[in-house]
């Protein structure tokens, strides 16, 4: 009874928190650059006396000119020997401030990349992921009129809990936040421990969702993408009847792989719960319908991941389980830096994080006005337009080039609202048509609605072997479907989402599309790939396009003959 009044009232404290981040960022959507601009003064003040700040004269830059004339745009390349350096236990290099440890990212090539976190850095992401969606949720029922029941919340990513030689963490954010806050997680999260559940400890799935699945007060899930929900679904529909035995017997069945030490630690933990097990198991035997989670979690408040873009099918497919609970389609950012957070639910349509990073913008290529000269700030933007971002980060990243591509979508009060659309380099541009992974991703979901089918995974790349050059579709699926006899079909839908390409067909400057069939299997393969080369199971996205070498010699050579 203690330990659950301590979760209620860790519970309560969270939400405090994010009812003050939303009164934050509803505050800084009427001064956007005037504390965006606050920022990135106080960053080059704090790190001017680090060997890079030294090297780029930060302690004479008074103006955004002064700093765009000292600190050249920059890519992952220009900070690697830094970063190694640092690996290595060299301070003061990119950042004054402490690092924490590092955000190993696949990378473009499934090659790792290793992004310092800071005390700063890491704050930021607890104030606007966790803590905002939360309060989001908990004010979403005080306007129906009803009573939030604080309860913990169900994490779905895996831990790697990886380090340097040195013992330095080298994962994902949310591991380097549990050496800090990790002694809160049993009190919200269904967690019985500080440590996040380990994929190389054996079935880590088994292990989330037999303690989520104990706590019937769970009030809201957390993933970092909603396509890690889709998996782990996959394996809850295999594998109930495991764990709800288990529960019931208060025990780990021998048929669950875990490290013996690990096995033995749990089951010090875990005592039969016949009738949650008996509760369980009605519930399960009535269906995955789109009561599901209520069924399970009654108290179920809001569900939190990244649902847009590349994740939009993935977002639809656990909302279909969900009826009745509210989304709240969370962050946008990257290892590098946290960028834009929803301020209401069910809006994919995110605010620009003035308080996290310094941004610059360069007017997209899409836009006819792509032009490094050019740079804006957040207060030049317009609304429908396209642009890449550069950030400056409280974790000694200068004027990084994100590669993304985001769309204005609107403002709030004076603060931009953006939308992420793709990332740059994969758009195809055979003869001018400049062929986004935004119409790929429509084009397909037009398809899907068509024909009333699911495409499980699918990328486009542009087919060199036939002039003039042509796109081919590659699908991995086991629709029931006549590929062949929908190229004419699928070409329309093409020219639907992107308007340029019916007439550069028409002119005989692109071939006939074709439709090639992936070996199954292989888009899992790519991911276990990248997980081998050290990249976290949280960050490994869906390919879309074959962007660089090794994805192309990867996809092109497992495709059926």
């Amino acid at each position: 009874m203690l330990h659950k009044e301590l979760n209620r009232a860790a519970m309560r404290v969270m939400v405090l928190k994010g009812k003050r981040s939303l009164q934050q960022l509803e505050k800084a959507s009427k001064t956007p650059m005037e504390i965006n601009y606050a920022l990135l003064k106080k960053i080059l003040k704090d790190n001017q006396d680090t060997e890079y700040g030294k090297a780029h004269a930060f302690s004479e830059i008074k103006t955004l000119e002064d700093f765009r004339r000292s600190v050249p745009i920059s890519e992952y390349e220009d900070f690697a020997p830094y970063i190694e350096r640092m690996k290595n236990g060299e301070e003061n290099l990119l950042t004054s401030s402490k690092v924490l440890g590092y955000s190993r990212t696949s990378g473009s090539s499934g090659v790792p990349k290793y992004i310092p976190a800071t005390t700063a850095s890491l704050k930021a992401y607890v104030k606007y992921t966790w803590t905002r969606a939360l309060a989001l949720g908990a004010l979403e029922l005080e306007k129906q009129g009803k009573r939030y029941h604080p309860g913990r919340g169900v994490y779905l990513s895996p831990a790697t809990n990886e380090r340097l030689p040195n013992g330095m963490p080298c994962s994902n954010i949310a591991e380097i936040g549990a050496l800090e806050y990790g002694v809160f997680y049993p009190y919200i999260l269904t967690v019985p421990t500080r440590r996040l559940f380990d994929m190389h400890d054996g079935d880590y799935i088994y292990n989330i969702y037999r303690f989520a699945l104990m706590d019937e007060d769970a009030t809201f899930f957390f993933s970092v993408f909603f396509s890690i929900n889709v998996s782990q679904m996959a394996y809850l529909k295999e594998n109930w009847r495991v764990i709800v035995d288990d529960i019931g017997k208060g025990v780990i069945s021998d048929s669950i792989q875990m490290k013996p030490e690990l096995r033995k630690e749990l089951s010090a933990l875990i005592k039969p719960m016949p009738e949650r097990a008996d509760y369980l198991r009605k519930q399960f035997e009535q269906g995955f319908d789109e009561t599901l989670f209520k069924r399970l979690w009654p108290h179920m408040t809001v569900m939190c991941g990244i649902g847009n873009a590349s994740f939009k099918p993935a977002a639809e497919y656990i909302r279909s389980m969900a009826k009745g609970i509210p989304f709240d389609y969370n962050i946008y950012g990257a290892s590098e830096g946290l960028v834009a957070a929803c301020y209401e639910l069910n809006n994919t349509d995110m605010q620009l994080l003035t308080d996290s990073c310094f941004y610059e913008f360069i007017p997209s290529e899409e836009d006819g006005e792509g032009n490094r000269d050019r740079l804006l700030t957040l207060d030049q933007l317009e609304v429908g337009k396209k642009y890449e971002i550069l950030i400056t980060t409280q974790a000694g990243l200068y004027r990084y080039h994100l590669k993304d591509v985001i769309e204005v979508m609107g403002f709030r009060n004076k603060c931009p609202l953006i939308s992420f659309v793709y990332r740059k380099g994969q758009l195809f541009n055979i003869s001018g048509e400049k062929f986004s992974e935004e119409d790929a991703r429509n084009t397909v979901e037009m398809l899907e609605k068509a024909h009333n089918i699911k495409v499980d995974h699918w990328l486009f790349y542009h087919d060199t072997s036939v002039v003039p050059n042509r796109y081919s579709l590659v699908v991995e699926s086991d629709a029931d479907i006549d590929w062949d006899a929908c190229i004419d079909e699928i070409e329309e839908y093409i020219g639907i989402c992107n308007k340029r390409y019916p007439s550069q067909r028409a002119k005989s400057y692109i071939s006939r599309l074709i439709v090639e069939k992936q070996i199954p299997g292989t888009h899992d393969a790519w991911a276990a790939r990248c997980i081998e080369l050290g990249a976290s199971a949280a960050q490994v996205k869906p390919v879309h396009s074959l962007d660089n070498e090794a994805k192309k010699e990867f996809f092109l050579s497992r495709i059926e003959k």
